[in-house]
């Protein structure tokens, strides 16, 4: 599940404070909606099977394994709100475990508007997300005042207001109204907000609290009209963003005070077409709120249920393919299995993003970060390379000078990464250690793979070639397909033979582990893990290569779909 940093929790909670725009980064700084990926900018020749991992985040390929886990609480919460505003009863069915990962993904960020986000989870089904317990843990904030705090907030006016309304739905959610003189308290002290000058979204909180104490919204409250929309196309992204906030605000105090919201409807229709595939689950929920409080009917946020229900994972959670950011390790892997297919991996818009990666602030300086750099725009763009990347590659200390069990499988990564970047490394010192365990032998293939890579044919005599075949043929419970691909795969470059014993073995475990949604090219990684893995299908392919094709080849003489064919 996609965690909060601590940057990301005060973004997070930016709505509820009622102080900054939705659409703001943590660093305060403008976030423009993500562009979705584009073929042609890449410049290659004929649709790219990779274009659905292009990160909409900053242009270099994710790691497709992230679409089996949800978002954060926070935005599936929005998610299924939204739906319901759709017309549509989502459900969602949570297992204990992860019932207790989206609960904790949630108290994480904010013991008050954390359990808000429950609601949804709740409402869907989810019956155990949010309990009378969470009722009892919100009164525990309240405050003598009349308010209630939120320790992630902090105890300003706005802050106990966005509590106290956060935590007055928690109550309501789970039939727990609480002590009546704490209600009148808290209803004094919002009328008393009410008699200020209150704006848009906090008199919106200000009226559904008193909604929710069954008090009456105040006539001052209620004189407030929806914000213009003449002027929204001049608007900056994020005055866009505020003035959606304030329309939803005065829809949330209309609604509390039993009037019929009148909002520009076909301005927001306008926003709602134009920004479907582009907003953030938030921003969709408040869109939504305010047409469909404005008089719209389900139909016109069916652009915005394909989005999410394409979303939806199995249990009824929600991913955010918008949200996953890519990496250079995900985007080597593409560049290595479109090379393995022979579709050349020239590639302008990730060279883009490579080079745009390396000039933000915190872009990753580290050894790692800049081999791969290097790697990438070699296969990319067709660079150089760098002096500095030819020091790192001979240098002990980044690619180890004598290799272990400890550091086998390092050493064979930074290998791979120093070839692909053109970089030579030197043979290294080898201590020999016994190859029984699934861990020893996990580790011994990694050493024959980094050194056929090196291009050093001869395996060490130590290197116990019946143990891989045994690897191979029939690996332990809980070994990924990665790992058995790789024993195969330094069991025949030691010398083994590709017998039918264990072409069979390896046809069944490929053959389990083969398909994903969208993806029917690629491997999940197996050994209970249902997650889409480039790694692993990189290791497939070039054992079916080793193999001379026989490991992939269907009985009618075809291959299996690779990850160089359309995606489904």
């Amino acid at each position: 599940m996609k965690k909060a940093t601590a940057r990301a929790a005060v973004a997070a909670l930016a709505c509820a404070v009622l102080a900054v725009s939705c659409t703001a980064p943590s660093d305060g700084t403008a976030r423009s909606a993500p562009s979705a990926p584009d073929a042609a900018a890449s410049g290659r020749g004929s649709a790219d099977p990779f274009e659905t991992l292009v990160s909409r985040q900053n242009g270099l390929f994710y790691h497709p394994f992230l679409r089996t886990h949800p978002t954060s609480a926070q935005d599936q919460s929005f998610a299924l709100r939204t739906l319901r505003e759709a017309g549509a009863r989502p459900t969602v069915e949570l297992t204990a475990a992860v019932s207790d990962e989206v609960r904790s993904d949630a108290l994480a960020v904010s013991a008050v508007w954390g359990r808000y986000w429950l609601i949804a989870f709740r409402d869907a089904g989810a019956r155990n997300a949010l309990t009378g317990a969470d009722a009892e843990a919100v009164e525990r904030l309240y405050r003598p005042g009349g308010w209630y705090e939120d320790p992630a907030l902090g105890d300003d006016p706005a802050q106990r207001l966005s509590a106290t309304w956060a935590a007055l739905e928690v109550l309501d959610a789970v039939g727990r109204p609480g002590p009546d003189k704490r209600r009148e308290a808290t209803a004094r002290w919002l009328t008393s907000l009410a008699d200020g000058d209150p704006g848009l979204e906090e008199a919106g909180a200000i009226a559904r609290s008193l909604r929710l104490l069954g008090r009456p919204v105040p006539a001052r409250l209620k004189a407030l009209k929806a914000p213009p929309m003449a002027d929204f196309g001049s608007l900056s992204p994020d005055e866009r963003a505020q003035r959606l906030l304030d329309t939803y605000g005065y829809v949330t105090l209309a609604e509390s005070a039993g009037i019929a919201p009148e909002v520009d409807r076909t301005a927001w229709r306008k926003a709602l077409g134009d920004n479907a595939e582009a907003l953030e689950y938030d921003q969709l929920y408040y869109l939504a709120r305010v047409l469909r409080a404005g008089g719209e009917d389900g139909d016109v946020l069916r652009p915005v249920v394909r989005r999410l229900e394409s979303s939806r994972l199995p249990d009824g959670t929600v991913g955010d393919p918008s949200s996953y950011v890519g990496t250079g390790d995900a985007s080597l892997f593409v560049q290595l299995l479109r090379t393995l297919a022979g579709d050349g991996a020239r590639d302008v818009r990730l060279a883009r993003a490579v080079r745009e990666e390396k000039e933000t602030d915190d872009a990753p300086d580290d050894p790692v970060s800049r081999i791969t750099r290097a790697a990438l725009l070699r296969s990319a763009a067709g660079d150089g390379v760098p002096q500095d990347v030819r020091a790192l590659c001979t240098d002990g200390s980044v690619v180890p000078s004598e290799v272990t069990q400890d550091d086998a499988v390092e050493w064979q990564r930074m290998v791979l990464l120093c070839a692909e970047a053109g970089a030579k490394t030197p043979a290294p010192a080898v201590t020999a250690w016994p190859v029984r365990t699934r861990q020893q032998i996990r580790d011994a293939a990694a050493l024959v793979d980094g050194l056929t890579l090196l291009g050093t044919e001869k395996v060490p005599a130590w290197v116990d070639t019946a143990a891989l075949r045994r690897a191979a043929i029939n690996p332990e419970t809980g070994t990924p397909l990665y790992e058995q691909a790789l024993a195969a795969l330094a069991y025949l470059r030691a010398g083994g033979k590709a017998d039918a014993a264990l072409l069979s073995a390896l046809r069944s475990e490929q053959a389990a582990q083969h398909g994903c949604p969208g993806l029917p090219g690629l491997y999940r990684i197996g050994a209970g893990d249902q997650g889409c893995d480039l790694k692993t299908t990189w290791a497939v392919r070039r054992l079916d290569r080793q193999l001379d094709g026989r490991l992939l080849r269907l009985p009618d003489g075809t291959h299996a779909p690779s990850g160089s064919e359309k995606q489904g």
